[in-house]
Order: C-alpha cells, then structure tokens, then sequence
C-alpha cells in the first residue's frame, strides 16, 4: 500500500513526570538536544528512589487505569518506575550516576495497567550525535503486597508475568508470552527473516554487519535506496519504542529492530503481516545516536539463550531474505546466495523472502 505522507502519532499522554526540579518535562526529542550540563545533573543520593533521579523520564499513557500503591513519599507511577529502573540498571550491569555521566538517561513509558498488572517500554538512549546505541525493553510489572515485581522482554519473568496478566488483546497476549520465553523457543541458523524492504525488491546495503556502539555482535545491516520504505521482515506483533524505532516480535524466537524511521506508522502492538509499512528510510534519532545519510538499521534479536535472551545475536552465519551473512570488520563483511552471488557493502540485495 502507499502510506500517508503524514505519520500516525501516538495517543497524547497525560501524565509526564518532570526529569527533575530543574529540568521542564519536555518532548523526548527535546530531551535528547538538551546541554549534558542541565539534562544530566549530578545524581541523587543512594538513599534517594530511583524515579527521583534527573536522568530518569517517567510517561504514563492517558489511557492508563490508575496504578495500586503510592503514599506521601512517593506516587504510583514513582514506585513502578523504581522497580523497572533497577530491572534496567541489573540488565546494563550498569548505575544511574554512570547513565549520568555517559548523557544517558532511562526513560519508562507504562503503555497499559489492568488489575495490579503493567506494561511498557523502558529505554537508555545514547548520546545524540554519538556513534553510541540506545537499548529499548518491553516490560511486564506484577503489582503483589507493596512491591511490584518486573520481567524485561526476554527473560522467563517476562513471559510468566505476561501470561498471567489480563494485560494487552488475549492473543497478544499469549503470542508474545510464549514468543519470547528463553525456556519455550529454538533459534536455527535459519531465521525464517527477510529483509527490511518488500519482497521481490532490491535496495543498497549501505553498510555490512556491525554492531550496536561497534561492539560485537555484529547483529545490524544498514539499508538505503529503492523507494525508501522500511517493511515488516516477518509478520507479529510491532511495538514503536519510540517515534522511529520499530520493534516486531516475530512468532520463530526472534524479533526485528528497525531504527532511524521517518514517515512514521506508530504501532501500539499491533498484528502485522510480512511486509506491513512501517516508515521511510531517516536520520531519526528518537532515543539518541546518530545517523549519516537516510538509511533504515536493521537489527536481529534472539530469545531462544536464557544467558542473552532478549537481546541483539550475531547474523554471522544467519540467512535472511535468502541470503547469508558473513562478518569482517565493523560495517564490512558480506552476503552470499548460491548460485547468485556476494554482495559487498555499497552492492544492491534482493530480497527473496523468507
């Protein structure tokens, strides 16, 4: 189909929790242009809850019933926030004050409440401007006694909290539980992925495997040219992480990212066929990083290994839209089809489905 020029936007919020006492609550692309000096402020003290922090952005969707908890000391959203903070800290093996210190904030975005149940998106963005990657989770929270407990997309807490929860469509639902539970998938060399543009096109692999911040796994290609659409590489269920950042958890132990998106579709966990639009070729940076030159960042992520569940795996050796990828230096490498031939960095690919 030919998408609207104009991208589909979320829902307004209407509840956003300041950054801090001297920072305003501001747009996340305002957010992520604002100086290291104001968006980034010394680190709250251990004692303090973690929400509380300057680098630490709280949004909770309009549509939200009212969350359990909250007292004088701290607000619902707060207490939520905190246990989804320190889930993300554990998953960075990383601290607040060292976010703080790299331009990285956390942001939580609770998308939907029902019953003592919760569920979001929790993000660190990277420096704008940056060769530095941001990291994006879904989240699951169960709300029992006083304290809320938190699974992070891929780990088997996720899956269990998910499915025991009213949360999301019936079959969203399970479809996603079960998607991503480490204990309950097996990823094969064969990924049953295509490419990030229609079937039966061709676009430019403007750079071979690399990875996120240049760092091993190299588990992304970049992609430029043809008419410029960025396309579901297998049907799910997509997630916008943010205003063009894609996620599509697929329903073979892997999902797909989709970066630097503009002409946006904004998809709340809508079910997507192969090939569904989902934006044009960007430099959009709604979670910080950068971008030279419009191309779509396409990411691989596996959730079959308990010990990298949720997380982006190599596509060394993997065959995506019938081809197969083949690692050298960050963005080198190339892609191998037999009986058609190699494609190197700077070379057209087709793609031939899956």
């Amino acid at each position: 189909m030919t998408p609207a020029a104009t991208p589909v936007l979320p829902a307004l919020v209407s509840r956003i929790r300041p950054l801090g006492v001297a920072v305003l609550a501001v747009t996340a692309s305002a957010a992520l242009t604002a100086t290291a000096s104001t968006a980034h402020a010394q680190p709250v003290p251990a004692q303090t809850p973690l929400a509380a922090a300057e680098n630490v952005e709280i949004t909770v969707d309009d549509a939200v019933e009212a969350l359990p908890g909250g007292s004088t000391a701290a607000s619902p959203e707060d207490l939520l926030a905190d246990a989804v903070v320190a889930d993300v800290l554990q998953a960075r093996n990383s601290t607040l004050s060292t976010l703080s210190h790299q331009e990285r904030d956390v942001r939580v975005d609770v998308r939907e409440a029902s019953d003592g149940s919760a569920f979001g998106v929790a993000i660190v963005t990277a420096p704008t401007d940056a060769d530095e990657s941001p990291h994006a989770w879904l989240f699951a929270a169960d709300y029992e006694g006083s304290a809320w407990t938190v699974g992070l997309e891929g780990t088997e807490e996720f899956s269990s909290i998910l499915s025991g929860s009213t949360l999301l469509e019936e079959e969203e639902r399970e479809t996603v539980a079960s998607s991503t539970d480490p204990s309950g998938v097996s990823t094969l060399s064969y990924t049953g992925v295509g490419l990030p543009f229609a079937i039966g096109s061709s676009m430019i692999m403007t750079g071979g495997p690399h990875g996120n911040s240049g760092t091993h796994p190299y588990s992304s290609v970049d992609f430029a040219g043809g008419n410029g659409q960025a396309r579901a590489a297998r049907g799910g269920y997509a997630y916008s992480l943010c205003t063009g950042w894609t996620r599509v958890i697929h329903d073979n132990g892997y999902s797909t990212d989709y970066y630097h998106l503009e002409n946006y579709q904004w998809l709340p966990g809508n079910n997507v066929g192969v090939g569904h639009y989902l934006g044009t070729q960007g430099n959009s940076v709604c979670a910080g990083g950068s971008s030279t030159g419009a191309h779509i960042h396409f990411s691989l992520r596996g959730y079959s290994d308990p010990n990298a569940a949720g997380w982006y795996v190599a596509l060394h050796g993997r065959t995506l839209g019938g081809w197969t990828f083949v690692e050298g230096g960050a963005y080198g490498g190339y892609a191998y089809r037999n009986g058609v031939g190699t494609v190197y960095p700077g070379g057209s690919m087709y793609n031939y489905g899956f």
